[in-house]
C-alpha cells in the first residue's frame, strides 16, 4: 500500500482557514439571497458582468480578489467585517507544535519504506 504524508506549516494552515471562513460566509449570504429570490443572472447584472464569471467565482473555479469580494458584498447589500487579533490558545485547540520540520517551505512528501520480500 502506498501512502503519502505531508506537513502543512502554520503559514499555509492560517491562509487556508481564512479562505475557508471567507468562502463559507460568502456562500451563506448567497444562499440567503437565493431563498429570497435572487438569481445569479440578477447578481451579475448588479455587478455589470457576465453570469458565467459570477458562477466561476462562486464555485471556486476562479479566485476572488479583495475588490471582487467587496463588490459582491455591495451587490448583496452586506457589510464585511475584518478583525486581526491574537489567537486564543486554549487546551485542545489542536495548536500545531512549534517544532514543525517545515519553515515556510513547500510541503515535503515522505514515502513509506519498502519492505524486503
Amino acid at each position: 500500500m502506498t501512502f503519502f504524508r505531508f506537513d502543512i506549516d502554520a503559514r499555509a494552515r492560517k491562509a487556508g482557514r481564512l479562505m475557508g471562513r471567507v468562502r463559507r460566509e460568502l456562500l451563506k449570504a448567497i444562499m440567503e439571497e437565493r431563498r429570497a429570490g435572487l438569481t445569479q443572472q440578477q447578481l451579475a447584472q448588479r455587478l455589470q458582468t457576465r453570469r458565467a464569471l459570477v458562477n466561476q467565482k462562486l464555485s471556486g473555479e476562479a479566485e476572488i480578489t479583495l475588490r471582487e469580494l467587496a463588490d459582491l458584498a455591495w451587490a448583496l447589500d452586506r457589510e464585511i467585517c475584518v478583525e486581526l487579533r491574537r489567537p486564543d490558545q486554549m487546551a485542545g485547540d489542536n495548536i500545531a507544535p512549534r517544532t514543525s520540520t517545515i519553515s515556510y517551505q513547500p510541503a515535503r512528501i515522505i514515502a513509506p519504506k519498502r519492505s524486503a520480500d
